[in-house]
């Protein structure tokens, strides 16, 4: 076990790493890429696809029953998918004991029989991430609703005018109108494998499909042109990637598994929820106030009068998986995301105080723009990361030209990844284009919505997060401001707000955890390529296992009943109705909040260039990024508490200390994630809901 402390985004101006002070599993990391499997490396590829297959249909199941039925805990959005940690832990556990048993029947110490190795186990793991960013809330779990809200009879009144404004705007093969369908999907007891029902679901199921396998697809092409420089060049920190390597090493046959500081984390962590589980099931026992709301935790509403209350809500909480991601982080990272997000908080308290805000919403008196500030940070981190790897892209673009074989330890080759996002950007518009948008609000959002998604995998990739959101300001929300809603058609606002706003919660990006997998391989000594077929196929199949488990249990319990979580009932029809409101209240364009955008942009530039030149900078650009949106108001209080407890190790015990102290805080991340999952296989067993672990 060891420390990330050292690492640093920018080496060429702030120094390079120290090999010992990484994790013995990351050190790999620091050599040359590989041009082959290694000769140690056992990967049996009809293993991954045929395993991989069944899980990812176990992983949906489940995955959409515990968080949608059960109501247990978040099997996506988090930034180290949870779902894919407790299906790793699951196949960790069936690995040792299969690997036991092939020592006990062979009767030497040696061998492994049929048990996985860390090299399958990883690419597994790859394919469930895949499959569980399907299945999140910002692709199928929120579409599913809202795609076909607007048409359910109990929602299309009089008073609603989705009839009038909405239906006329929506092609018909993009949502099921028939009202026995959704009559099923949204009152329950009935079944999906009615022909009719397939017959009714099935164009736009494919059509959905296929937007999202684009999404999928030109994010890997783009994670194949930045791989190299935020891997090997920058040598960005990739925290999250620890806790997979240290539960993978040698097949889970590891002394990670044997550490008594990770189990008491374990335990720790798996204590303290089971705790609130049972206060949920039995009142009479107490609970601890984990989480924001919970008694104590809100502190915010203890400003009740002006500027104070200008604050917003300012909230406690204490999960113990992010204070563990907290303590992985170098300690500047996790300082600027907490301590950025209270400067932001004290930024509307003195635009309050100033007469700068009025805590509206007008087109200018709404100081000091977080919203536009979070868009300008994520471009501008967006664009200079494209610039910092412009060499990168530059050889990239010559290779697409004349093949030299430079890129054959990449994810694909540079002219089939330029080629291959050209193509899937089209494809993207082209759908957009094909529901309503015009080409230049299909260009728009196209561009935003790939900037964000770069800036999310960076944030993922070097601060943890956690959880990590996207601007508030969506791409549909952006693209409509930009342009003035004023001067869009009926069907160009359907289209923009009613079909497309579920895409601005961009915490189930599949960049991100597309970008882990290459770090991951990186790691163990499986080079790139390998991850390119079992991701293909992971995403593909993945799509369609979301839209089959979300609809397979809608059938059964109703999507519109108290039988399912209410946010995702609740928000069948939010977009259609601000479709609505924006039709027959057209907003114009928002000159103000676009200087906004650009000052957050410049801000952001400049915080990079602050920590690339001066080594004593304090302040990193991602925490900036992270401060205006809604990531840290649940994170800044487990990261202040990770960093007060790893600058005190640090400081007092050395860095043989936080080694010895980091198999605590991984387990700390393993308890919360594990424990939950097995309350909500409790609620699939006895078909009752559950305590949300998470987040609130």
């Amino acid at each position: 076990m060891g420390t990330l402390e050292n690492s640093q985004p920018l080496p060429s101006k702030r120094g390079g790493k120290n090999p010992a002070a990484l994790p013995p599993s990351l050190v790999p990391v620091l050599t040359p890429p590989q041009t082959a499997i290694t000769s140690d490396v056992r990967v049996r590829r009809a293993v991954i696809f045929v395993l991989g297959s069944l899980l990812l249909v176990v992983n949906a199941y489940f995955g959409t029953y515990a968080y949608v039925v059960a109501q247990a805990m978040l099997w996506t959005q988090t930034s180290l998918p949870r779902g894919p940690v407790v299906m790793l832990f699951a196949l960790v556990m069936g690995n040792l004991l299969t690997i036991q048993t092939t020592r006990l029947l062979s009767r030497r110490k040696a061998g492994r029989g049929p048990a996985l190795s860390q090299q399958e186990l990883v690419l597994l793991y790859a394919m469930l991430c895949m499959g569980t960013c399907a299945g999140g809330f910002g692709l199928v779990q929120q579409l599913i609703n809202q795609m076909v809200g607007p048409f359910h009879a109990d929602f299309a009144t009089s008073s609603s005018k989705f009839k009038e404004l909405i239906w006329p705007n929506v092609p018909t093969w993009l949502a099921p109108r028939d009202p026995g369908v959704l009559n099923g999907f949204f009152r329950g007891n009935s079944t999906l494998y009615d022909p009719v029902v397939l017959s009714a679901w099935l164009v736009p199921v494919l059509a959905w499909s296929a937007f999202f396998f684009a999404i999928f697809w030109t994010l890997l092409c783009a994670t194949t042109l930045m791989r190299r420089s935020w891997v090997e060049e920058e040598r960005l920190t990739f925290p999250l990637v620890l806790l997979p390597l240290e539960m993978t090493e040698r097949g889970g046959d590891s002394p990670f598994w044997k550490n008594r500081l990770m189990w008491a984390g374990f335990l720790i962590a798996g204590l303290l929820e089971s705790l609130n589980f049972l206060n949920f099931l039995f009142p009479v026992i107490p609970s601890l106030p984990i989480k924001p709301g919970m008694p104590g935790n809100e502190i915010g509403t203890l400003f009740t009068t002006r500027p104070m209350n200008a604050m917003g809500r300012l909230t406690l909480a204490f999960y113990p998986f992010a204070i563990g991601i907290g303590y992985l982080l170098a300690l500047d990272v996790s300082f600027s995301c907490w301590f950025l997000y209270l400067m932001s908080k004290a930024s509307l308290v003195f635009c309050a105080a100033a007469g700068l805000s009025d805590g509206g919403a007008g087109p200018a008196n709404r100081a000091p723009f977080l919203r536009e500030q979070s868009v300008g940070a994520f471009l501008g981190i967006a664009f200079f990361s494209a610039w910092a790897a412009r060499r990168t892209l530059a050889r990239a673009w010559e290779e697409m030209k004349r093949p030299t074989g430079y890129d054959q330890n990449e994810l694909m080759p540079y002219r089939l990844a330029i080629l291959g996002g050209g193509v899937g950007l089209l494809a993207m518009c082209a759908f957009l284009i094909a529901i309503g948008f015009s080409v230049l609000m299909a260009a728009i959002f196209v561009f935003l919505y790939v900037c964000i998604a770069l800036t999310l995998a960076r944030i993922v990739s070097e601060a943890g997060a956690g959880w990590a959101w996207a601007p508030p300001w969506s791409p549909a929300a952006f693209t409509g401001d930009a342009i003035g809603i004023n001067q869009l058609s009926g069907r160009q606002i359907t289209a923009l707000l009613g079909y497309t706003t579920f895409m601005s919660d961009m915490r189930d990006n599949p960049m991100p955890q597309q970008m882990q997998a290459m770090k991951i391989g990186q790691g163990t000594e499986l080079p790139p390529r390998a991850f390119l077929a079992p991701i293909v196929w992971a995403s593909a199949l993945g799509i369609l296992c979301a839209f089959w488990a979300h609809l397979d249990l809608y059938y059964v319990f109703g999507a519109a009943t108290a039988k399912v979580r209410p946010a995702l009932s609740n928000n069948a029809t939010s977009a259609a109705r601000s479709a609505v409101t924006m039709i027959t209240t057209p907003t114009f364009q928002d000159l103000p909040g676009l200087g906004a955008v650009g000052a957050g942009a410049l801000l952001a530039v400049g915080l990079s260039l602050a920590r690339q030149l001066l080594p004593w900078w304090p302040l990193h650009p991602l925490g900036y990024a992270l401060a205006t949106t809604t990531s840290m108001e649940y994170m800044w209080c487990p990261f202040l508490i990770a960093w007060i407890a790893k600058r005190v190790t640090l400081k007092y015990g050395g860095i043989k200390a936080y080694r010895a102290a980091l198999p605590f805080f991984l387990g700390l991340i393993l308890g919360d994630y594990v424990v939950p999952a097995l309350w909500g296989l409790f609620g699939l067993a006895t078909n009752s809901q559950q305590y949300m672990s998470f987040p609130h």
